[in-house]
């Protein structure tokens, strides 16, 4: 019983904690700043990527007879 009522206890935290920092993230300027910063960064991380090149699917293709 103890276990069970502080494990609730800490999901229940967490979560409350979560809300607020989304709420001040989302309710300040400096929140906002940090979000579109992080956004801005993740893009250009894709955009800088370097793509894999997966394995090319013609060559499952029985009637291509260069890709056999």
């Amino acid at each position: 019983m103890q276990t069970s009522m502080l494990r609730r206890f800490s999901q229940m935290s967490g979560i409350i904690a979560a809300i607020l920092l989304a709420l001040l993230l989302i309710g300040t300027d400096t929140g906002r700043n940090a979000l579109a910063w992080i956004y801005l960064q993740s893009t250009v991380a894709i955009t800088n990527a370097t793509h894999i090149h997966a394995f090319p699917l013609d060559r499952l293709d029985p009637t291509c007879p260069q890709c056999m």
